[in-house]
């Protein structure tokens, strides 16, 4: 059996956040788009299908995770559920607040973060869950924004 070759491109969790590519399916509206589509857009080379091949496998998971629907014509759009969510990602004025909150009083927002994660929506909780790996995980490119790439450990 021949050896699989392997994809030039990766679109982990890690590489990109879930919010990130809803927002480039956003792009799409109604009618939504083809997953070659968010590949182009996104700068991936499509020559050998391997953009295309890499955003549809993530895509395929954001579907089981009830962020995304596919039409049977391959067109990606967002759910009721991710519309929301981008929509109130748009209004979120309450972000200025959060970042005016003392580190140590973070723990009991999270409090409230994990009780949401358990009794809210699922498709809620999967991005709320995937935005802490996203965010935390040392495999995520946002250690590399980081100015020192210093890791907590504890």
């Amino acid at each position: 059996m021949p050896k699989r070759r392997q994809s030039r491109y990766h679109v982990t969790m890690y590489d990109f956040k879930d919010t990130d590519l809803m927002a480039k399916v956003a792009e799409g509206g109604a009618e939504g788009l083809r997953a070659r589509e968010v590949a182009e857009a996104m700068g991936m080379d499509d020559e050998d299908g391997d953009g295309t091949r890499a955003i549809g496998m993530r895509f395929a998971w954001m579907k089981r995770y009830g962020m995304l629907n596919q039409s049977d014509s391959g067109l990606w759009t967002l759910t009721d559920g991710a519309d929301r969510v981008m929509s109130a990602q748009r209004l979120a004025a309450m972000t200025e607040v959060i970042q005016a909150v003392p580190d140590e009083s973070m723990v009991e927002i999270m409090a409230h973060v994990t009780s949401r994660y358990r009794l809210g929506d699922p498709m809620v909780a999967s991005l709320l869950r995937r935005e802490f790996q996203y965010g935390t995980s040392p495999r995520s490119h946002v250690w590399g924004s980081t100015p020192d790439r210093r890791r907590r450990r504890f």
